[in-house]
């Protein structure tokens, strides 16, 4: 189907070839000239869909909670780091 280019150089994408390319609201459009023609490619937006499920192990529950699990991570890295401090600090004072 034939489109009239608007007054700021847009055109209509047809829904079936919308549908058929799987190009979707917020996709980047990356044009350029080839041989006297319009070539236009699609680039996928970012998706923000969950992951959730990509590091499951089997027979191991799902993660559902991931603020627990980084305070859990972040408080593991804490204690390493003030074991390294705290015997850092004693061999400095002769402790040992």
């Amino acid at each position: 189907m034939a489109h009239v280019v608007g007054e700021r150089f847009q055109i209509t994408i047809d829904r079936q070839v919308r549908e058929a390319l799987g190009i979707r609201p917020g996709d980047l459009a990356v044009e350029r000239a080839e041989e006297g023609r319009l070539v236009v490619e699609f680039v996928p937006k970012p998706h923000h869909r969950s992951l959730l499920g990509v590091l499951k192990r089997p027979g191991q529950e799902p993660i559902t909670d991931w603020t627990a699990l980084k305070e859990a991570a972040w408080a593991a890295r804490v204690d390493e780091i003030m074991e390294v401090l705290e015997a850092d600090s004693r061999r400095h004072r002769g402790e040992g």
